[in-house]
């Protein structure tokens, strides 16, 4: 799904540069090989990871792109992958938690266990943490549904979504 989409962006937005990178989240070397052969990493870029940190862990393996090297969790990807990015540039991230409703996230985990993935919801407090040294834009951290409603028409039925994860963009100084 994803995919599709991306390639459906980098067909119609020409007068904006979009790229898109099939890799592993834990492989940064293959992500940043892949997207400096369209993107200059000298200049701001938006770094985004939409509903995908929840499901990496805290220890995962990072592979050098043929082997694993060494261990790294959601927090260190990010920072790692941040601290490649210039000056200006931005991280747009949403993460699943359990903080709105235990008994539904834990529900779900178990589900995600049972199948291909196993889901890692994270309380506020280490959602945070993914945007040490970085400049919040407004709003800052707030659930999926409260980033500007006002910039949209309101949805019928939308009082009732239930909030189940945090969303934020912010700057590298």
């Amino acid at each position: 799904i994803v995919l599709a989409h991306a390639e459906a962006l980098l067909r119609s937005h020409p007068e904006g540069s979009v790229d898109y990178v099939q890799a592993d989240v834990r492989d940064s070397a293959a992500i940043v090989e892949r997207a400096s052969k369209s993107l200059d990493f000298s200049k701001p870029v938006a770094l985004s990871l939409i509903a995908l940190l929840h499901f990496v862990g805290d220890g995962n393996r990072v592979g050098d792109g043929n082997s694993a090297a060494g261990e790294a969790g959601a927090h260190e990807i990010v920072s790692g992958l941040v601290d490649l990015l210039a000056p200006g540039s931005y991280l747009v991230l949403s993460h699943v938690t359990a903080d709105f409703q235990p008994e539904k996230a834990e529900q779900v985990g178990s589900l995600y266990q049972s199948g291909t993935a196993s889901l890692h919801p994270r309380p506020r407090a280490e959602f945070v943490r993914f945007f040490d040294g970085l400049e919040f834009v407004e709003p800052g951290i707030v659930s999926e549904g409260e980033w500007h409603p006002e910039l949209g028409e309101a949805v019928p039925g939308e009082e009732n979504v239930v909030k189940a994860g945090y969303s934020a963009v912010a700057r590298k100084p």
